[in-house]
């Protein structure tokens, strides 16, 4: 890898194509990708919750890896979420597909090190199963963050660091979801609506959201309590993924 240092993100999308070629060219090989969604977050926050944060964590990777950011994938696998109107998902397959066809675009481009991040969890199991049907060539080229374990990191650094019970932290629109969308975009966030929802197991509820649909936890699509939630907290929160994620694609690309 010639990847230069020190200079930033670059959004891809607005470059001229004489000017992502000049760049490849110089070295900046590295285009990170995230995939967000548009569904339900609870009463206090908006639909593209998950795109928002897609994306200003690929912009900030970006930043860490001196790479290109991509356009974030707005829509993901969503089902789970479509009892709450405005709801809108694709299926595994074409989820797949989307996958497929923009690392074959990316490498064609030149690109080496394609990074790939889902921001909704409903993105993990189908960008691993992406990932594993993309042929040789260009799964080397690619790195996946696709353990849903990353989230329960920030819960668990939630509990240790501000006493926000794990259960509080939830999986969905909780308090560190919550924190994070405020320490960004304060005025999309409904605190004034806030309300918990489910705080029972974290892990009994990710299978059951999976298999019976959000609904069946949370009346108001909540799987935590957002009431704790502050800036202060997402702050810390977007320095720990950051790293974490830094640690991974770069353990991944050696």
């Amino acid at each position: 890898m010639t990847e230069r240092r020190g200079i930033g993100a670059i959004e891809l999308d607005k470059l001229t194509w004489p000017e992502v070629e000049a760049e490849l060219r110089g070295g900046r090989e590295t285009v990170v990708v995230a995939f967000g969604a548009t569904e339900q977050h609870g009463h206090h926050m908006p639909l593209a919750t998950d795109a928002l944060i897609g994306d200003h964590f690929a912009r900030r990777l970006a930043d860490r890896l001196d790479a290109f950011v991509a356009p974030t994938v707005r829509v993901g696998c969503s089902s789970h979420h479509l009892a709450f109107p405005g709801t809108l998902s694709i299926a595994d397959q074409t989820f797949h597909a989307i996958v497929a066809d923009l690392v074959s675009s990316l490498e064609r481009a030149g690109f080496r090190r394609i990074v790939l991040v889902p921001t909704h969890g409903g993105n993990f199991a189908p960008l691993a199963g992406a990932v594993e049907k993309l042929p040789d060539s260009q799964r080397e080229r690619v790195v996946a963050i696709t353990d849903l374990s990353v989230f329960l990191r920030v819960a668990q650094l939630g509990e240790q660091e501000f006493e926000v019970p794990m259960p509080e932290g939830g999986l969905h629109a909780g308090e560190w979801e919550t924190s994070m969308l405020l320490a960004i975009h304060p005025d999309l966030v409904h605190m004034d609506r806030a309300e918990a929802g489910y705080v029972g197991d974290p892990q009994e509820a990710i299978a059951s959201l999976f298999e019976s649909g959000v609904e069946s936890l949370s009346e108001t699509g909540t799987i935590g309590d957002p009431r704790p939630a502050s800036a202060e907290h997402g702050r810390r929160y977007w320095e720990a993924v950051l790293d974490l994620a830094v640690e991974l694609v770069e353990a991944e690309s050696r």
